[in-house]
């Protein structure tokens, strides 16, 4: 198992490492690596097979939805419809800890979702830097288990199942994001997370 010590300090220290990482995912490879709030399976968002792998290692049901991870604001429009409430809630906390649920487009596999996927940017340089490809986020536990926000809270029945371990210390937020929908300007709450969803109404004003 190849496990990397890789922090947000100094990280053009570890393009060697990056690059590596970069080439597990795009052959189809389960990255196991923290984010802002979680530590995550990751892997290549547009490979579908590379997703079923992290559904097993989960155990998770496979008609619940994984989110995407991408790296930087340009890219979400490729892969999911974006509205002005949307653009709006992007523009004010992305990268953070909120994940968008959106009508997605045909670039993305239906295994993520028929009609709709989540969408993050974390706030964490390392995951963005390796999000060559849309990654999926998805906590790095069982289904239905504690959501590990440190490499040594992982589940070790998940560790032994990933390609690539990502020890990038404690996640800042130390929590999962508010998910929320936004489908035709009109905006649910799913889940409160980090961010108050009144603070996410407020930026609507």
């Amino acid at each position: 198992m190849i496990t990397f010590k890789i922090s947000e300090d100094n990280l053009n220290k570890f393009e060697k490492e990056i690059e590596i990482v970069k080439k597990v995912v795009l052959e189809g490879g389960v990255i196991l690596c923290g984010t802002d709030t979680l530590y995550g399976l990751s892997t290549n968002a547009l490979d579908e097979n590379a997703i079923e792998k992290i559904y097993k290692i989960k155990k998770r049901d496979p008609n619940k939805p994984i989110s995407i991870s991408l790296g930087e604001k340009y890219q979400v429009e490729k892969y999911v419809y974006v509205d002005d409430t949307a653009r709006k809630l992007i523009d004010k906390f992305m990268p953070g800890p909120i994940t968008i649920i959106l009508k997605k487009k045909d670039i993305l596999p239906d295994i993520l979702g028929k009609n709709d996927v989540g969408v993050r940017i974390p706030d964490n340089d390392v995951i963005r830097k390796i999000s060559v490809v849309p990654l999926t986020t998805t906590s790095a536990n069982i289904s239905g288990e504690v959501s590990p926000i440190a490499l040594e809270e992982v589940d070790p029945k998940v560790k032994e199942k990933v390609d690539l371990i990502i020890d990038s210390g404690t996640c800042k937020h130390r929590m999962q994001s508010t998910i929320i929908k936004v489908i035709d300007g009109k905006i649910e709450l799913i889940r409160e997370g980090k961010i108050p969803f009144e603070d996410i109404l407020k930026a609507l004003e």
